[in-house]
């Protein structure tokens, strides 16, 4: 227990000093507490069970992975977006809470044999140089070979893109898009970071088509005023970012897919998001799942 409270005091640091022997502790423990993502930047990569076992865990609650890597490693089995740098030396473990920085790569040998020293700093405690890191870490990601999207390319070469007019059953969807929950709302997140849309014309959702624009009435919140969360957010983050694809689907038909065209705005307490077919901004309409396409 002493030990444990040695690694972990109760009291918050602004930063603390770890070696070898306390950094695979930091590291079980910040990607355990992860709510949203988890990159790791590591030219050289062999995870252990333990760490496989939590990211598995993570993955399976919906929480992004990412690696940023040098050197190809075993990932199989593991829904992770990786990106290959050739001159890549950094190595950073970054979550949406803490983040870890220093010398080691995340290789099960260099956690037992290798002498190693890092730095563990937490968002709360060490808000702008979190943010500098987070800065460095995305520009790490957006300069890249994008590995894990070119497998999932050769892994579902023998599939069918999606057609524009048919219609699909949502277990069939399983083929082409990863969803974070199973619940059978209108507004389905992916695991990449997409939405998917479901229209059903008798819904009691008063969807509205006007001038060629769907005004897509968004989730339902449990309350009286409709709260910009869950699938709401979601949207709303596609309007302000213009990151991520948005699929519609109406009565299980596939119509193509379509981007948030204006700012999304409340009426009668409910978020009304306006969309255009991708058609109408890029002159050409894309069938394609989002497996069969680089974003």
């Amino acid at each position: 227990m002493a030990l444990f409270e040695h690694f972990f005091p109760s009291r918050p640091q602004s930063t603390i000093f770890v070696t070898a022997s306390a950094i695979g502790y930091y590291l079980e423990r910040m990607f355990e507490q992860a709510e949203h993502s988890i990159v790791i930047v590591s030219p050289y990569i062999k995870i252990s069970l333990r760490i496989r076992s939590i990211l598995m865990d993570k993955i399976n609650d919906g929480i992004k992975v990412t690696v940023v890597h040098r050197e190809s490693f075993d990932y199989d089995g593991m829904n992770i977006k990786t990106f290959k740098r050739k001159n890549l030396h950094a190595k950073c473990f970054f979550t949406d809470k803490a983040v870890l920085i220093g010398s080691m790569n995340l290789y099960d040998y260099s956690q037992i044999n290798n002498d190693e020293m890092g730095i563990f700093l937490t968002k709360k405690d060490n808000l702008e140089l979190y943010e500098n890191i987070e800065k460095e870490v995305g520009r790490l990601c957006n300069s890249f070979s994008f590995e894990g999207r070119q497998n999932a390319k050769l892994q579902y070469a023998n599939k069918s893109a999606l057609q524009t007019g048919k219609r699909y059953a949502r277990n069939e969807l399983n083929r082409y898009f990863s969803f974070i929950d199973d619940h059978i709302g209108g507004i389905k997140q992916t695991r990449r970071g997409n939405i998917v849309l479901f229209y059903y014309s008798k819904s009691k959702y008063n969807n509205e088509e006007r001038d060629g624009i769907l005004y897509y009435v968004g989730q339902n919140t449990g309350s009286e005023v409709q709260m910009l969360k869950y699938g709401n957010k979601a949207l709303y983050d596609c309007f302000t970012s213009g990151k991520g694809r948005i699929f519609l689907f109406r009565d299980d038909v596939f119509q193509g897919e379509f981007f948030v065209c204006m700012k999304p705005f409340q009426k009668d307490g409910k978020w009304v998001f306006p969309l255009k077919p991708e058609v109408s901004r890029t002159g050409r309409v894309d069938p394609a799942g989002e497996c069969t396409k680089e974003a």
